[in-house]
């Protein structure tokens, strides 16, 4: 079996881990959440502002930042977002998991 063949079933068989079954079930769930989505735009705005602040030299005001903390909050506060964050990070946990298994045999390091 070639190192690409294993690397198509691996991707199969993170596919049907319970994680990213989970991850895609709230992220079908975001792509429907109207208020989600209107959170997530209102926050990369604000974010975009400070992003460019930063970039042009000049310090976000006082203003910009209680704005980005309450759209932060906003974040945190739906329920549909907080599952995708928990989701994600549960995902990203499993795909560390591999990654530092992967990274142990290329190094030699590999124990069953």
């Amino acid at each position: 079996m070639s190192i690409l063949e294993k690397a198509k079933d691996l991707g199969l068989e993170l596919r049907n881990t319970e994680e990213y079954q989970k991850l895609e079930e709230v992220n079908q769930r975001l792509n429907n959440d109207s208020e989600a989505q209107q959170i997530i735009k209102s926050f990369q705005e604000v974010q975009q502002s400070i992003q460019f602040s930063q970039q042009s030299g000049i310090k976000p005001t006082e203003e910009q930042m209680a704005d980005y903390n309450e759209k932060q909050k906003s974040i945190e506060a739906n329920l549909t977002l907080k599952a995708y964050m928990k989701a994600t990070e549960a995902f990203y946990a499993v795909m560390k998991e591999v990654n530092d298994a992967i990274t142990a045999a290329i190094q030699g390091k590999t124990e069953d």
